[in-house]
């Protein structure tokens, strides 16, 4: 079990826990780069149930290229994504890895959706990596 925590830019919206870190992924799909504006997302996924969410997030949804449906939460103050959530995965959280304090957690098991990467995006060969999203 780790203990993390984290918040937005502003702070207006931050999050405590302990849980297990159950993946970490680095994102390289379409959406991933509009949403964070950067060439990826990097993703700490959780148990909701374990993190205390402090602040009203903002939602965006939308429907995936899989049919699921994506939530996106951010602080309306400062716009920083902080979550996602899926339908497909209910019960777990994903945290955006630019919000969380425990920088040293970082440490992707997997790239995916890597057939859409900016191609001068350099990948860490000993990290797998998949060119859509592996079943």
């Amino acid at each position: 079990m780790e203990k993390l925590s984290g918040s937005c830019r502003c702070g207006a919206l931050s999050y405590s826990g302990e849980t297990e870190i159950k993946r970490i992924i680095n994102c390289h799909c379409t959406d991933c780069q509009q949403i964070t504006g950067s060439i990826h997302g990097t993703l700490v996924f959780v148990d909701e149930d374990d993190i205390a969410l402090r602040g009203v997030p903002k939602r965006y949804v939308h429907v995936a290229e899989s049919g699921s449906r994506l939530t996106k939460l951010f602080c309306d103050t400062c716009g920083s994504q902080v979550f996602a959530k899926n339908s497909s995965r209910p019960g777990i959280l994903a945290i955006r890895a630019g919000s969380l304090e425990q920088r040293h957690l970082i440490q992707p098991a997997m790239n995916i959706f890597c057939d859409s990467a900016v191609p001068s995006t350099p990948l860490d060969p000993d990290v797998v990596a998949f060119p859509r999203q592996p079943s």
